[in-house]
């Protein structure tokens, strides 16, 4: 159920949250084409890399229109949606890896006809072959067809007539989430070229507001509840429920950034898996307390965030006594929050969390 729904969900925060802006500047339809390899950043991992790998990706992609505040902030950014697919050089243990990203091109620098920034995706992964004990044991880094994945990749960009052209190096990853063990991941670190193709001519760019109807920096308190599903120990150790509930307090540093500082309750089923002295006792006992600091870049009513957090209690030492968050929110209405985040030990998943929440 939770897979199924994964794209839903990412459409709501990513989708929403940036296409539903006022139409920008034309539609452009390209081709990337990658080449390079699995990364293994596990000694474990080696025995995947088999060896250089292609991949291609088919993308539609829309300048925003200007018409916002944070459209300027960020120098006129992009939003698109991406398909890749490559082999990974390993087609007998991975078959291959697809996947479908709607993402962000933010510029940190543009002048007249070319810009240098980084290209954010988020979305949902697909591998052919996943760990099977009997059939596939050697694929120790994914234990499901269905993943998140998720795509970093610093580019530049000339514009020539309806041409943009694009050429950047970043990387690939696919992972559940422990949502189903094994899960170390796929990293494809690669090089990429592109060109899209501007279906109709440019159009003039819209004038940010006024400067007074723009909001004060945010400001304000939250809580939200949220809940996943996890596996942790082994492959087949059994998947338990996780539910969270996070309270915090944010000061915005511009209209473009914030920090914010909270605490965390976790209750983890899995707690009883790793440490068998706990199996026996009830829920409640599985409850960690923590505290954490975070910092996030705002668009609009959309945010990223990451939050750094250590266990203040725990009935039982974790995998480590720091934890990380990173993840998107999504305001609609007067209070509402909406929550998607993966909390993690270090480079090891812990959980995902959706949830909701209220903010004043």
């Amino acid at each position: 159920m939770i897979r199924r729904g994964f794209g839903m969900v990412l459409g709501m925060f990513l989708l929403q949250g940036v296409m539903a802006q006022e139409a920008g500047q034309p539609l452009s339809l390209g081709l990337r084409a990658h080449y390079g390899f699995l990364w293994p950043h596990r000694p474990s991992s080696w025995i995947l890399v088999e060896g250089h790998a292609p991949a291609f990706e088919l993308f539609a992609e829309r300048q925003v229109s200007g018409a916002q505040h944070w459209h300027h902030d960020y120098l006129m950014p992009s939003y698109g949606l991406g398909l890749l697919y490559s082999t990974l050089a390993n087609p007998a243990r991975i078959g291959a890896g697809i996947g479908l990203k709607p993402y962000m091109y933010l510029p940190f620098v543009r002048g007249e006809s070319s810009s240098f920034g980084i290209r954010l995706g988020w979305g949902i992964g697909y591998v052919v072959k996943a760990y099977d004990r009997r059939d596939n044991t050697k694929q120790i880094a994914i234990g499901s067809r269905i993943n998140t994945a998720i795509q970093l990749m610093p580019e530049y960009r000339a514009i020539v007539g309806r041409w943009t052209l694009s050429a950047g190096i970043g990387i690939d990853h696919w992972s559940n989430g422990s949502y189903q063990l094994p899960n170390l991941g796929l990293n494809y670190l690669s090089v990429g070229v592109g060109a899209g193709f501007a279906l109709t001519q440019t159009v003039p760019m819209a004038s940010p507001p006024p400067i007074e109807q723009r909001a004060a920096p945010l400001r304000e308190w939250s809580v939200v509840g949220a809940f996943g599903i996890n596996e942790t120990g082994s492959p087949l150790s059994g998947q338990y429920t996780v539910y969270s509930l996070s309270t915090q307090r944010s000061w915005g540093v511009s209209h473009k950034s914030a920090v914010s500082a909270g605490a965390d309750l976790f209750n983890k089923g899995t707690l009883a898996v790793v440490n068998p002295e706990l199996a026996d006792d009830d829920r409640i006992a599985l409850t960690q307390f923590g505290v954490h600091g975070g910092y996030a870049l705002l668009f609009g009513k959309g945010e990223l965030f990451i939050h750094m957090g250590a266990y203040v209690y725990t009935p039982e030492p974790d995998e480590a006594p720091v934890y990380q968050r990173l993840g998107m929110r999504y305001r609609t209405g007067r209070h509402l929050l909406w929550n998607l985040s993966l909390k993690s030990h270090y480079a090891v998943a812990d959980h995902w969390e959706f949830g909701v929440g209220y903010r004043w």
